[in-house]
């Protein structure tokens, strides 16, 4: 991944692992149950809550010891998605309801880890 830009051939595996930093230290954020992580494939200029690909991640997913969290991407995943440039975006939502995120719902707390990031899948 070269500045975090992803290249990938459509319907290829992927993998990829993120951390969470805790705000103002250097500490790795864990888990708790009433959080989760949201990874989602956006075209551009495209709203959050309306992306083609959606994958939420919760306490249960990450390694305990690191506080790291794996992405999946599986070939179905891209599929049905045209070649071409697309970005991905990762958010920490907090709260006692985890559904996918809604950028301007009333949420306890959304936090974006990942800025929107070129994503390309190539033929």
């Amino acid at each position: 991944m070269s500045a975090n830009i992803i290249k990938i051939n459509r319907c290829d595996s992927f993998k990829f692992t993120i951390s969470i930093q805790e705000k103002n230290s250097v500490e790795k954020h864990l888990l708790t149950t009433n959080e989760a992580v949201y990874f989602a494939l956006l075209y551009p200029n495209q709203r959050f809550e309306d992306a083609p690909l959606i994958k939420g991640y919760t306490f249960e997913d990450q390694n305990v010891k690191t506080g790291e969290i794996e992405i999946n991407i599986l070939p179905n995943d891209t599929k049905f998605l045209s070649p071409g440039v697309y970005y991905y975006t990762v958010k920490l939502q907090r709260g006692s309801s985890l559904e996918v995120i809604n950028d301007c719902d009333e949420q306890e707390e959304v936090r974006t880890i990942i800025e929107r990031t070129k994503f390309i899948i190539n033929e």
